[in-house]
């Protein structure tokens, strides 16, 4: 099992900068674990591409600077997006993005202001080959 430290804030969780995300539901799957070294919670993670593959969004500009400062970010940033169970279904939230820095380690969650996508966004699991 491989694993990243991050630097970064989660909403709701803006006093804890401290994450470890792991390959904990193996290396192949879509899904990963964001933990909080600093604080006894975990968020379940998704590639959103692999929910919809035309995912797109625009970076704020002040997100961009505290994230990205003087770096290109087309070939640095990476996207995740929080999943939650409900009952039989899994629900990713599209419209709250988690954006890595991939070169600093550094992330920040934010809500995209294009209310295109929904925060509670039913799915299923495709089967990986």
């Amino acid at each position: 099992m491989s694993e990243v430290k991050l630097k970064g804030r989660m909403i709701g969780f803006e006093e804890y900068e401290n994450y470890v995300m792991e390959d904990t539901f193996g290396e192949v799957s879509p899904f990963r674990l964001l933990s909080c070294s600093d604080f006894p919670i975990s968020f379940v993670v998704v590639n959103p591409y692999y929910i919809i593959e035309d995912y797109s969004f625009e970076i704020d500009d002040s997100l961009l600077k505290e994230l990205f400062p003087g770096c290109n970010y087309m070939e640095e940033v990476a996207a995740l997006c929080v999943v939650r169970p409900d009952d039989k279904t899994l629900l990713v939230n599209l419209r709250s993005p988690v954006i890595i820095n991939t070169k600093t380690g550094t992330f920040q969650q934010t809500i995209l202001q294009n209310e295109t996508y929904g925060v509670s966004v039913p799915f299923v699991v495709k089967k990986i080959d």
